[in-house]
């Protein structure tokens, strides 16, 4: 015979495994446009890089936005002779777009507008989750030690920049479980089935950069 504990822990995982399956439910569609939408994020994220190149008076000579190998895309650029630029804006140049999406859907959220639920859904798969995702993506692999955009920025990670990764990376976790929260209204994530799917998508991610590097 279950104690009074184990019928509580019983129903509190059924609850969170029904929510769990409640939000999958709700993206459906989203995770059927999970290809063409990447490959679009692909897109947006080379052309940040472009955009820094040249808003320094720079040319770009290769767009490279189909995944392959060990990188999603890439691009190539020249400067003239003589002409300085920061290296770290190109760099960084998408992540600083990615963390400016994430911002506008935290206001959105803020103000408490009653949203249809495809725009809801929208906005927090793509403008919160895909730009989350394509920073963790590059924070996991710089940590692991790989050859990207934070390394050719930063250097390799010392104890400074791991502090600084977990801090924001908690800071991110923490903000989206706010921002789902006042978007979804009654029907969000409680905090048990949030860390389930966070834990999953993290999953995913390391998963990701242990295939490519």
């Amino acid at each position: 015979m279950q104690g009074p504990l184990s019928v509580v822990r019983c129903s509190w995982l059924r609850g969170t495994l029904s929510e769990v399956l409640r939000f999958f439910r709700a993206h459906w569609i989203h995770f059927v446009l999970l290809v063409p939408g990447a490959v679009l994020f692909t897109v947006f994220h080379e052309a940040c890089h472009a955009y820094a190149v040249v808003l320094q008076g720079g040319t770009v000579t290769e767009f490279v936005w189909l995944p392959a190998g060990s990188e999603w895309g890439h691009v190539a650029y020249v400067f003239p002779a003589g002409v300085r630029y920061w290296n770290v804006a190109v760099a960084v140049a998408p992540y600083c777009a990615s963390a400016v999406l994430c911002t506008v859907v935290l206001l959105a959220a803020c103000l408490g507008v009653r949203r249809p639920r495809w725009l809801v859904t929208t906005l927090f798969f793509w403008l919160f989750l895909a730009p989350v995702a394509d920073i963790a993506n590059v924070a996991l692999g710089y940590l692991a030690g790989a050859e990207n955009d934070l390394s050719h920025a930063f250097g390799a990670p010392g104890p400074m920049e791991v502090m600084v990764l977990v801090v924001l990376g908690i800071a991110a976790a923490v903000t989206g479980y706010f921002v789902q929260r006042r978007l979804y209204g009654d029907s969000a994530a409680g905090a048990g089935a949030y860390i389930v799917l966070g834990g999953i998508a993290l999953c995913i991610l390391g998963g990701l950069t242990l295939v490519r590097f």
